[in-house]
């Protein structure tokens, strides 16, 4: 990525109170640059210079940067002073948009992010069947909190058989001792022995009905279904991690896209078009049993229902409800993907740009893409040098070849152009550098 002087000199400022220059860990890979303003699908860093973003906010940014509707409505909850540990008519209202929307759900309640909506997740689930083992799929990121941060972009020389993952760690810090059962993605039978094995154990199974923190992997045909009533079979609460594919493969997330009710699911990212607010969803008899009770499970969080992310939540559902936006990012990410793979066969590399709704990742390989370990096939030398040569045009795009990129429904044909134009360039330059 392009390092510019002033972006230089606050990492230089920055890294003094400030471990690795940043908030985040998936942001302070350096040369960190520092950005001062945004608007539909552009960033201006410090030093003024524009990029073409193709990360939005981890893809949380649905509707493009500084959306006015949103802006406004979010100015018009601060003008109110109402803000944390108060109720507001502005949840209620969020609640019911969201239910309108995704109406596989009957109750919903708002946090703040992912990983403490995963945390209810698992409290409800563990109270509901009186057992405490977590099940997950390998390379699956459901947020950084022990039970759920195991084997999320494991070194596969640690990783055991395909069949039966070893459950690693993701993180130092983390328990070694993990009561988390990890499986293979796409693979109905291996679910069917490694659940069962310990179904007596296992209060919930997590997933992402497409994995998209590794790029974008879709559930082969009827696979979301087994899992649903193996899950039933043996008393494990199924638990769909809606974080990135709601909203964006429709108004009701995965769910609804391929038919599977789960029993809860886990909502965030476009939830509010980059605002922080997540959620936790499920059948009534279920969410219930997070109301205030002595047996219940905790729902606690002092900016839990923050109002200024209420106004958010409301205008993004409210233009996302009818389905047109999710419509128009699935027919850009079409356009997209035989354009990519057009060039990709045109300079004779096994490539393939795999998405929807406005998701997008490329892998550099011809295999298949079922699991985490046949994404791990992927050239991560060629990508670095794909993602390098897009950086250097001022696109930014993820720096992992296990990652995911994404663009909005502000992003423009020319944005698109610009990205396929990028992308020969990238192909043009690996091939006559003999992949230098």
């Amino acid at each position: 990525m392009t390092t510019t002087t002033r972006s230089q000199a606050l990492y230089e400022r920055a890294i003094r109170g400030v471990p690795g220059g940043a908030h985040s860990n998936t942001r302070a890979a350096p040369p960190v640059t520092y950005y001062a303003r945004a608007a539909g699908s552009r960033l201006w860093d410090v030093d003024g210079q524009e990029w073409t973003d193709f990360v939005m906010g981890n893809a949380a940014i649905l509707l493009g940067h500084g959306h006015p509707a949103i802006t406004e409505a979010v100015y018009q909850a601060l003008q109110d002073g109402l803000g944390a540990g108060s109720e507001s008519e502005l949840g209620i209202v969020a609640a019911e948009r969201f239910l309108e929307s995704v109406t596989t759900a009957d109750q919903v309640r708002f946090t703040n992010t992912g990983t403490e909506a995963a945390l209810h997740a698992v409290h409800l689930a563990r109270l509901l069947t009186g057992k405490q083992g977590i099940a997950k799929f390998e390379g699956a990121y459901h947020g950084w909190w022990d039970d759920v941060y195991v084997s999320t972009w494991p070194d596969l020389s640690l990783a055991g058989p395909a069949t039966r993952p070893v459950a690693l760690p993701g993180a130092g810090g983390l328990r070694r001792d993990s009561n988390t059962t990890v499986l293979p993605f796409n693979d109905l039978d291996a679910a069917r022995t490694l659940l069962g094995e310990r179904q007596h154990d296992l209060a919930a199974l997590f997933v992402e009905p497409v994995m998209i923190d590794v790029g974008f992997i879709e559930p082969e045909p009827g696979y979301l279904q087994g899992l649903k009533d193996l899950c039933a079979e043996m008393n494990i609460l199924l638990i769909f991690d809606e974080l990135l594919t709601g909203f964006r493969l429709g108004p009701a997330g995965a769910q609804g896209r391929y038919g599977v009710t789960p029993d809860l699911s886990l909502w965030s990212k476009g939830l509010a078009n980059g605002f922080p607010v997540a959620a936790l969803a499920g059948r009534r008899e279920l969410m219930e049993r997070t109301a205030p009770g002595a047996n219940n499970a905790p729902f606690i969080g002092t900016f839990n229902g923050f109002r200024p992310a209420m106004a958010a939540c409301i205008a993004t559902l409210e233009l996302l409800q009818q389905g047109e936006v999710a419509r128009q990012l699935d027919d850009t990410t079409q356009v997209l993907k035989q354009e990519f793979d057009a060039l990709a066969r045109e300079y004779g590399f096994p490539a393939q740009l795999k998405g929807l709704g406005g998701h997008i990742q490329p892998y550099f390989t011809d295999q298949p893409i079922l699991d985490y370990r046949s994404a791990s096939t992927s050239d991560a030398s060629l990508y670095r040098h794909w993602a390098a040569t897009l950086n250097h045009h001022h696109l930014l795009v993820v720096r992992g070849p296990l990652l995911h990129s994404a663009f909005s429904a502000a992003h423009t044909s020319e944005d698109i152009e610009r990205y396929l134009g990028a992308t020969r360039t990238a192909f043009s330059t690996y091939s006559t550098s003999g992949g230098s």
